[in-house]
């Protein structure tokens, strides 16, 4: 891509962000009060049952709005009492993606937006929750997240619709509350967003929570086509503890350990697996198909406390496949530990956060937003017996590793510009194939939310 069009996309995100920043500090400034906080929080017990992106939570909105109403998260549209209401929001990512060296040796350099994203969820009579989330990033529309979720029973919330699978802890976060601009290696052996239902929620104060589901799809490191329906189905589980929640021990409190799995049938086409900087490292042979049982675990544990936190995960993929007249069992293998801890003191959390202190350099040093260091790795590993009946050892490689280190600015709520730096290394299944290149990128990201 020409060098010129990439600086004035640039320039003009710079300059939106400007606008956004200003913006800000012309607003009066104040500090979060109690029933923010009590908001956040439990945004963050939401997350740990494994609902993807949650719904904001759905406390009747405040009297004093008026039925329509411009807040600091949205705009709104409400009833009188609250009990039905409609958030409208949303966020954009522009990336840009710069290659010291990649698998192939190829020109990969661009700049695009990788997600455009207006958000509209809300409640209906106190009783249904709602979402519908398009995306208009990449050049691609889609649907990403559509359902309902019936919230009568606390404790077994009904969600019916196209959301994620609750099984990986890294997948479950809201894609704007990475720490890094893209997922891990390690989640590739996971799906993503796929049409389903499942009951959710959380037992003796949240320090019990579990979702059990059952989807159409089975593909790893995939999403479904809201149009179309996928070969595949499987019953997915997930218990998670936190059994410290309900306690005073602030130390404590932010720990959490599990386990998710799937059991499954697939068939068809296998999605290949890909880098941070979205390059595909590992595919099946063109004739290659899922034929059969698809199952996977993965034993998951995170810990915050104040301005630190760390998440660890363990996939197992192991799924049938079929070619030339022959079917394999292959068992893939990943994990990946990634720790942050935030420079300027704010609190940490697994559910996000927003600034102690936005950006308003006229009120002094310590109103600078909040700065974020970020450390990652991660290792995949093919099942040997893959090659070379199922993948081809000369063009795809059976073992891939990770380090990648971020550095992310949240100057405010709505403003976070993000850059990470990933070295990823390859291992292949013969000593006469040919190494794929080393892959080094850095990739910067200004992220707008409104």
């Amino acid at each position: 891509m020409n060098r010129t069009y990439v600086i004035l996309a640039h320039l003009t995100l710079a300059a939106l962000t400007a606008a956004s920043v200003a913006q800000t500090q012309s607003a009066p400034t104040q500090s979060l009060s109690s029933a923010s906080a009590a908001s956040l929080s439990s945004q963050a017990a939401l997350s740990t049952t494994g609902s993807a992106d949650p719904i904001q939570p759905t406390s009747n909105p405040p009297t004093q709005h008026g039925p329509v109403s411009f807040r600091r998260d949205g705009l709104w549209f409400s009833t009188a009492d609250g009990s039905t209401h409609l958030q409208v929001h949303g966020y954009a990512q522009a990336d840009n993606r710069m290659f010291s060296s990649n698998t192939h040796g190829q020109e990969l350099d661009t700049f695009l937006f990788r997600r455009i994203r207006p958000l509209f969820e809300g409640t209906l009579f106190n009783q249904v929750d709602f979402r519908l989330m398009p995306d208009f990033g990449q050049y691609n529309p889609q649907i990403q997240e559509a359902y309902l979720e019936l919230k009568t029973l606390p404790y077994a919330k009904l969600r019916v619709g196209k959301f994620k699978e609750p099984i990986g802890l890294e997948v479950l976060r809201q894609d704007r509350d990475l720490s890094f601009t893209e997922r891990s290696i390690a989640s590739d052996l996971l799906p993503l967003r796929y049409l389903g239902a499942q009951i959710s929620g959380s037992l003796l104060s949240k320090s019990i929570n579990y979702d059990a589901g059952y989807f159409q799809g089975s593909s790893d490191g995939s999403n479904a086509v809201f149009t179309q329906w996928t070969h595949g189905n499987e019953g997915v589980g997930r218990v998670f503890f936190m059994p410290f929640a309900a306690t005073s021990n602030n130390a404590l409190k932010n720990l959490g350990f599990g386990a998710a799995g799937s059991a499954g049938h697939q068939h068809g086409s296998i999605a290949g697996l890909k880098t941070m900087a979205q390059t595909t490292f590992f595919k099946y042979s063109s004739g290659a198909l899922a034929d059969g049982q698809h199952n996977r675990i993965s034993p998951q544990a995170y810990y915050y406390a104040g301005p630190f936190g760390v998440i660890a995960e363990y996939m197992i993929s192991s799924q049938e496949v079929f070619n030339k007249g022959k079917t394999g069992r292959i068992r893939n293998e990943a994990w990946e530990v990634q720790g942050s801890v935030m420079l300027t003191g704010d609190k940490n959390s697994y559910a996000g956060f927003h600034p102690r202190n936005g950006f308003e350099p006229n009120r002094g040093f310590r109103h600078m937003g909040a700065v974020e260091l970020a450390f990652r790795y991660s290792e995949l590993g093919i099942n040997p017996d893959a090659f070379p009946l199922f993948a081809s050892a000369s063009t795809s490689a059976q073992k891939a590793r990770a380090t990648g280190i971020a550095l992310n600015w949240h100057l405010n709520r709505n403003v976070k510009l993000m850059t990470d730096y990933e070295h990823t290394t390859f291992g292949v299944a013969s000593s006469k194939a040919t190494p794929l290149h080393n892959e080094n990128v850095l990739i910067s990201r200004i992220q707008l939310a409104f």
